[in-house]
Formats: structure tokens, sequence, C-alpha cells
């Protein structure tokens, strides 16, 4: 008896042990499943806020100037590229974490069955040990049915001691199952997050060289262009009637001097002219005195 009793607790025990681990896995599971959703959820949010982003930013692009319109595309196209990676990452998550983690419950739903078989014999194998033990005190020389009550208890026991090894099998599993199953889903959460975070550095890294290729200089000089058109007009007709005053001015100035210098010529000729004129009375009063001075001596010649 003594040597039962003590089985019986051990038994007892080794249920209530096994009880245990099934309702912390319960849940242990069920709160990391509603926390990996939740999760979930907040990356579908943020990746539908980033969309919104995204299309925020061309709508703004739209109105720019050109190298800044350009850029401010890009950025949008790129971040446009990190949701789609983000909904991806969702879709893992739903697929490989979060969908095997809540497979769990049923999974603890066939332990507690189980747990509930081995409970079944232990109580079955506990009442014949009680209906033995008032036999023999109600009636201890009944033979009969002390042997039928000693019959009964054994085959409890038997199919005590049969649930109790079948239970310990199927918790063995259930724990070996429970370990190698969180040790996959947690390394598909990291390879989920290790992959996005590795295409995102990647395409971030094109949206940053899409923000450095903006040119402040070009595109404030193609502000500057549209934000004066008709002042660049004025200045250049200014300018043109600055040039075709300077031009006029130009003309008249080599007209002058055209004028001057036909005047100095014409001066010139005139005292030339004057000049031979001079010399040419100069010349007829030489000959006429010439003449005379042959007539003088050809008088002086007949006296």
């Amino acid at each position: 008896m003594t040597q039962r009793g003590s089985d019986l607790r051990a038994r007892e025990n080794q249920s209530k042990f096994a009880q245990q681990r099934i309702i912390n896995v319960e849940k242990n599971f069920s709160t990391l499943c509603q926390n990996m959703s939740t999760y979930s959820r907040k990356v579908a949010k943020l990746r539908d806020a980033g969309d919104d982003i995204s299309k925020t930013i061309l709508q703004y692009a739209e109105n720019e100037m050109q190298t800044t319109k350009a850029g401010m595309t890009g950025f949008a196209e790129q971040l446009s590229a990190v949701q789609d990676y983000r909904h991806a990452m969702v879709e893992r998550l739903e697929y490989k974490v979060v969908q095997p983690l809540s497979l769990y419950g049923t999974a603890c739903k066939h332990a507690k069955d189980d747990l509930k078989t081995s409970f079944s014999a232990r109580d079955k194998e506990l009442n014949e040990q009680k209906k033995l033990e008032k036999v023999r005190q109600k009636k201890p020389g009944d033979r009969q049915q002390i042997s039928q009550a000693e019959s009964k208890l054994q085959k409890a026991t038997v199919d005590a001691s049969r649930s109790n090894r079948a239970l310990e099998e199927q918790m063995d599993s259930f724990e070996k199952k429970k370990m190698q199953d969180i040790k996959t889903i947690l390394h598909e959460f990291l390879t989920v997050e290790m992959l996005f975070h590795s295409k995102c550095l990647e395409v971030y890294t094109n949206a940053w060289q899409s923000i450095n290729s903006i040119s402040d200089d070009d595109d404030l000089e193609e502000f500057r262009n549209s934000l004066r058109p008709l002042g660049g007009s004025e200045s250049g007709s200014r300018n043109g009637l600055n040039n075709s005053h300077l031009g006029s001015k130009a003309s008249l100035n080599s007209t002058g001097q055209s004028k001057t210098s036909t005047m100095g010529k014409k001066k010139t000729s005139k005292s030339q002219q004057e000049k031979t004129t001079v010399q040419n009375w100069e010349d007829e009063d030489d000959d006429e005195d010439d003449e005379e001075d042959d007539d003088y001596d050809d008088e002086d010649d007949e006296y």
C-alpha cells in the first residue's frame, strides 16, 4: 500500500507538472501571437502612411523646378518601393509568424485532452483503491468481493500506468515540438526583418542620391527666369534703345567728322587754287615786264 500510494502521488505530481506546462505554453503563445499580430497591423498602418507620404511628395514635386522635381520624384518612387517591401513583410509575418503561433491553441487543446485521459485513468485507480479498502474494512472475511475489488484495482492500475506512459510520450513530443517551433518562428521573424531592412537600406541609398541630385543653383536660376519674364524683356529693350542711341551718336559723330574732313579738303583745294591763281598772276606780270624790257631795248637800238 505504501508503494502504491507513493506511485499514485508521483503520477499525480507528474500530471500536475504537465498540466502547468501546457497552461504556460498556451498562455505565452497566445500572448505572443496577439503581440505579433498587433505588430503586423502596425507595420501595415506604417505602410499605408508611407504610401500617403509618397503621394504627397509626388504632388509637391509637380510644381517645382526641374532638378527639384526630378529629385523629389525619384525620392517618392524609392519611398513607394519601401512600402512595397513593407507590404511583403506584413504578408510574411502573417504567414510565417502569426499563423504558426495561432495554431498552438489547437495543439494545447489536444494536449489537455491527453492530460484529461491520464487524469481519468488516475482517478479511476484511486476510486478502485478506495473501494478495495472499504470492502476490506466492512467485509474482511468476504474473499470473493475482496478478490474482485483487487482485480478491478489491478486493472485500473495497469490502465493508469499505460495512460501515464502515453502522457509522458505525448508531453515529451509536445515539449520538443514547442521548442523547435518557437525557434523556427523567431528565426522566421528575424529573417523577415533582416530581408526588409537590407532591401530598405539599398532603396534608401538610392533615395539619398535622388535628393543629392537636386541643384539649388540651377533651380534658383530657373525660378528667377520664371519670376521676371517681363523684366528681362524690358531690360533687353532698354539695352536695345541704349545701343541704338549709342549707334545714332556714333553715326552722327562719324557724319560730322566726314563733313569736317570734306570741308577741310574743300578749304585746302580752294587755298591751293588761290595759290595757283596768284602764281599765275605773278607769272603773267613777269612776262609783261619782260616784254616791256624788250621794247625798251628795241627803242634804245633805234636811237
